[in-house]
């Protein structure tokens, strides 16, 4: 999997959203992940929550 150094953040309420604020499907986030197009890269203060996505090439293709 090639990065693209973009991501997928997510708020303290579950909402994921692009850099530029765009909203991301819970269902479609799902997915993604399960096709391992996105890796998680973040998690909260406590190490327990994923918080952002990083993105890979396959993922921008699909």
């Amino acid at each position: 999997m090639r990065d693209t150094r973009q991501s997928i953040n997510v708020d303290a309420s579950g909402q994921a959203f692009m850099v530029d604020g765009t909203k991301v499907n819970q269902l479609t986030l799902r997915a993604l992940v399960k096709k391992q197009a996105l890796v998680p890269c973040g998690t909260d203060l406590f190490g327990e929550g994923v918080t952002a996505y990083r993105i890979s090439e396959e993922a921008k293709a699909a």
